[in-house]
């Protein structure tokens, strides 16, 4: 009878010891995957925003571990930033993470109270990235500015580029009419129903045979050379 007991006890002590052995081995190998710090960081379509920018933006400057970066909070870090609309987070084997990201961008700056406006029409007195954007030089009316802001959303990066100075100018006729400078020393007449024709400017200049004057797209497409 006591042989029967000492074996049972031999096999509970060496069935703990190896419970032990499975516990220390699994905790050993969860501390190991934890201590896995990010190894590449790829970011994708950011235009303005370096990637710099969005690293420290996303809390990934120390690159951590891997293992505790989770994809929904790197996402919402970014998105808390005004000038990023959306960001999709993607983590892929060997400690690489892919971020995608969608600007807010910056559309023009308000002369009036020197802020910067971005797409979704929120302002700011300052933005990460140096960028030509036009400056609106006068007051515009509440109810003709969140259609403008919308307006100038659309307008292609390039052609916004081109735009210098930006004056509400109404005439008796349409009270949504703007007068736009142009970097070249044209000025073109445009109103917010016909706005989206200042994306054909690149084809319309060359047109012009290197003349300067006024272009008026707020009735037709006409110019007018000015000497």
């Amino acid at each position: 009878m006591e042989k029967k007991v000492i074996r049972k006890r031999k096999i509970k002590i060496i069935s703990v010891m190896l419970l032990l052995l499975v516990v220390l081995l699994l905790y050993f190998f969860i501390k190991l995957l934890l201590s896995i710090k990010i190894q590449n960081i790829i970011i994708k379509n950011n235009i303005n925003l370096s990637d710099d920018y969005i690293i420290e933006k996303a809390n990934l400057t120390n690159y951590p571990s891997y293992f505790k970066s989770f994809s929904f909070s790197i996402e919402k870090r970014l998105e808390d930033d005004i000038f990023i609309k959306n960001a999709k987070v993607n983590k892929q084997f060997f400690g690489v993470i892919n971020i995608d990201i969608e600007e807010n961008k910056a559309l023009f700056y308000k002369e009036n109270d020197k802020h910067y406006v971005l797409e979704d029409g929120n302002e700011t007195s300052t933005i990460p990235y140096k960028i030509s954007l036009p400056r609106v030089i006068n007051y515009i009316p509440d109810t003709i500015y969140s259609n403008f802001i919308k307006k100038m959303a659309k307008i292609e990066d390039d052609i916004r580029n081109k735009i210098s100075q930006i004056k509400y100018d109404p005439s008796d006729y349409d009270n949504s009419r703007f007068m736009l400078y142009m970097v070249d020393g044209n000025y073109v007449y445009i109103t917010l129903t016909k706005f989206n024709s200042i994306n054909y400017y690149n084809e319309i200049y060359p047109t012009l045979e290197g003349k300067k004057g006024i272009l008026y797209l707020d009735s037709g497409n006409h110019f007018q050379e000015i000497k």
